[in-house]
């Protein structure tokens, strides 16, 4: 056989290195070919630690040891080669096949993409020529730029594979190689070098951040709203994929509520242009396995946002006002989740990527009624009210005796006069950080009520949901009855009193008089 023949048709093959991956061909581990040497090797890179590798065969190198050197055209996999007779004959005969390959680096994409489905869906049957896994643990978050995991296949026969890469973070291109031999002009041998495959993948992942424009901390009062943002990145999956599943959920605490009709959701290109999506489904308050009820799961068909590279989803949220509200430290968890596709040739392989759990802090404070005297003493009866750092009466919604959650004023079970319970105690939920006077409204039965303004400081400095310092007040009162000085009720008693005593002035001022008029009249 001509040499400068077999050269070209070697050369075509070398055309299998195709945009499903960047191949790197080793120079330095070269062997010429002989019934001995007739073997490499393959490296994988750029993957993750934990994950498996397979290599399919799909072609085989046909090599005449007597004269040294490949005979004409590759051998595809005998199942391989009938799938293709039968689906697409064009593409039976290998050169042709590799020709087309040369001409058009979109259709062998296409190709690779379609035999990659058929044989992972067992339409082709063909198992895995050689499996790994890669030393080490998944970690997520993955840094596509900082993918360590690698692993070597050793003594591999001469021929095409497929390589493909399952379990992990990341979606995974299949990747196209080739251990075929090679024509040194120098030394005028056949030769077999090492190859190493880098392998292309797309980032997965989601996050989660309160992104308030006027307050962008995570604590809150009950009354107030906050707006979340779920940032995830779309996958790329390849057009015969047999799974292509893309959902984010959104789990809260039952301390948290969700404004259903606040959700919007976009997608962004380029990391900045956003448009907004309505092709998805969105199913609100639905139970799932292993989460329980979730806020809402946002579903989404691949082929209407294929085109972006990240979803976002924008929605705002407030803190309940009942006992599901946690004060403190725990906080009230929220997070998100994504389920996608990291195995997108399976039909029911996923993976799950969950952000960390977003807590929204709130706090309380405790008022005693008790008596001035005896502070053991508590005291039923005691109303209050509660105002800000800049004297604006604040509003409480009532959710049992003694327990009031901070709420707005158009609130239809909004009050400003808060009550102590049958115990003297009163507790105040959902306050944000912030300095609030307190000062009595309504004194105990048989007790003065007190004229002073206590001001109380709620600060957590750390931002962890707890206090710097225990937010608890003891108002204090004293026996007897004092008249009140303001309100209508105490302006008409004053007058009453006024009356009275310009009543009594007078009638003495008369008694007086009559009594000077008859010591006169005596003399």
């Amino acid at each position: 056989m001509n040499k400068e023949k077999i050269k070209k048709i070697i050369s075509i093959n070398l055309v299998l290195i195709s945009i499903l991956s960047i191949i790197n061909l080793s120079q330095k581990s070269l062997a010429v070919i002989s019934q001995n040497t007739n073997k490499g090797n393959i490296t994988v890179t750029n993957i993750e630690n934990g994950i498996n590798v397979s290599l399919y065969k799909l072609a085989s190198v046909e090599y005449d040891y007597t004269s040294n050197e490949p005979k004409e055209g590759y051998k595809w996999n005998e199942n391989l080669q009938n799938w293709l007779n039968e689906n697409m004959p064009e593409y039976s005969d290998s050169k042709a096949f590799y020709e087309s390959i040369k001409s058009n680096s979109e259709e062998a994409r296409k190709v690779y993409d379609k035999i990659t489905s058929k044989i992972k869906s067992n339409e082709i049957q063909i198992e895995p020529y050689m499996k790994k896994s890669t030393d080490g643990y998944k970690t997520y978050p993955v840094d596509e730029d900082k993918l360590s995991g690698k692993l070597k296949f050793e003594n591999v026969d001469m021929g095409t594979y497929l390589v493909m890469l399952e379990n992990g973070y990341m979606v995974y291109m299949p990747t196209i190689v080739n251990v075929v031999p090679t024509y040194n002009d120098e030394t005028k041998e056949w030769e077999l070098q090492d190859q190493n495959v880098v392998i292309k993948a797309t980032k997965t992942s989601i996050s989660k951040t309160i992104t308030d424009e006027v307050k962008k901390k995570d604590n809150y009062s009950s009354k107030d709203e906050f707006t979340y943002t779920i940032k995830a990145d779309v996958p790329t999956y390849l057009e015969n994929s047999l799974s292509k599943r893309y959902k984010i959920i959104d789990k809260m605490d039952n301390s948290i509520k969700l404004n259903d009709e606040s959700i919007k959701i976009y997608g962004i290109k380029n990391g900045e242009n956003e448009a907004i999506i309505n092709d998805y489904t969105l199913n609100l308050n639905t139970q799932i396995a292993g989460y329980g009820i979730v806020a809402f799961i946002a579903d989404f068909d691949y082929s209407k946002i294929s085109k972006y590279d990240t979803i976002k989803i924008v929605y705002s949220a407030s803190l309940v006002k009942d006992w599901n509200l946690i004060i403190g430290k725990e906080g009230n968890n929220n997070y998100a989740v994504l389920e996608y596709a990291n195995n997108p040739y399976s039909k029911t392989d996923y993976q799950i990527q969950e952000t960390p759990r977003r807590k929204v802090y709130t706090y309380g404070m405790t008022i005693e009624s008790v008596d001035k005297e005896n502070e053991k003493n508590l005291l039923p009866g005691s109303e209050f009210n509660v105002l800000d750092e800049n004297g604006n009466i604040l509003y409480f919604k009532k959710y049992n005796d003694g327990v009031y959650f901070q709420t707005n004023s158009d609130d239809q079970d909004a009050v400003t006069n808060v009550s102590v319970d049958k115990n003297g105690h009163l507790y105040l939920k959902g306050l944000d950080e912030g300095t609030y006077n307190i000062k009595q409204a309504k004194a105990p039965e048989g007790y003065q009520i007190s004229r002073k303004i206590y001001q109380m400081n709620l600060s957590d400095s750390n931002l962890d949901g707890e206090l710097d310092e225990e937010c608890k007040l003891v108002f204090k009162n004293s026996k007897g009855y004092i008249l009140p000085v303001t309100g209508g009720i105490g302006n008409k008693i004053l007058i009453c009193i006024g009356i009275i005593l310009a009543v009594i002035g007078i009638i003495i001022e008369i008694s007086i008089l009559k009594k000077k008029k008859i010591l006169k009249e005596s003399k």
